[in-house]
């Protein structure tokens, strides 16, 4: 199973590593990334149990790759490989998984660099089936920009930062008379303080 895809394909899969799990010793599985055929289409996939992040890139060849197969690559590992394009100067890479199914990273002067994690990894799980199937209809789709999420994070007292259990909530207000609503959202600590934000969203309102 093979794949060939540029330098900005693989710096984008890579950043999917950010919803990969840490906790190998519950699912080591889970802390690769998927990468799938779809057609000819290539689908990368991360979770950590809570948080499942997909990327789909339009239009590869593949070679002995049939629908449906996967190869799991460790995004540390992905790092290594893009250092090393970036070192040389080379702008596409081959993917591919070899009987015994480790994974490898193949550069254009035949070196090639292991991107599986170790060990007995087993399937990916299923994530993809959380997904809808459909497009929604009546409640609109949020445009939210991630630089505004930024702020959110930047706003937060020092002694907020640490617990990750805290979060914002947001609370997605119906339309009325078609006109679109600011999302508000909240973080407390529960007693010292509230932080407050209304998100004047762009909806793309869908019939």
């Amino acid at each position: 199973m093979r794949v060939v895809m540029d330098a900005v394909t693989l710096a984008s899969i890579h950043s999917l590593g950010i919803g990969v799990s840490n906790e190998k010793d519950v699912a080591p599985v889970i802390t690769q990334i998927a990468l799938k055929r779809e057609g000819d289409d290539l689908r990368a996939v991360a979770t950590d149990r809570y948080v499942v992040i997909t990327g789909l890139y339009k239009n590869y060849r593949f070679h002995e790759w049939e629908e449906g197969q996967e190869i799991l690559v460790d995004p540390k590992r992905l790092k290594r490989v893009l250092d090393i394009m970036k070192e040389t100067k080379e702008s596409a890479v081959s993917i591919y998984s070899g009987d015994d199914g480790k994974s490898f990273a193949l550069l254009k002067d035949n070196t090639a660099v292991s991107v599986k994690g170790e060990g007995n990894l087993g399937s990916f799980p299923p994530v993809m089936n959380l997904f809808p199937s459909n497009e929604p209809t009546g409640a609109g789709a949020l445009n939210l920009r991630p630089d505004f999420l930024a702020k959110l994070a930047k706003v937060l007292p020092p002694v907020a930062k640490p617990e990750r259990y805290r979060t914002w909530r947001f609370e997605f207000r119906t339309l009325e008379n078609l006109k679109p609503q600011p999302v508000y959202a909240q973080y407390s600590d529960g007693t010292d303080y509230t932080l407050e934000a209304l998100i004047q969203p762009a909806l793309d309102k869908r019939a």
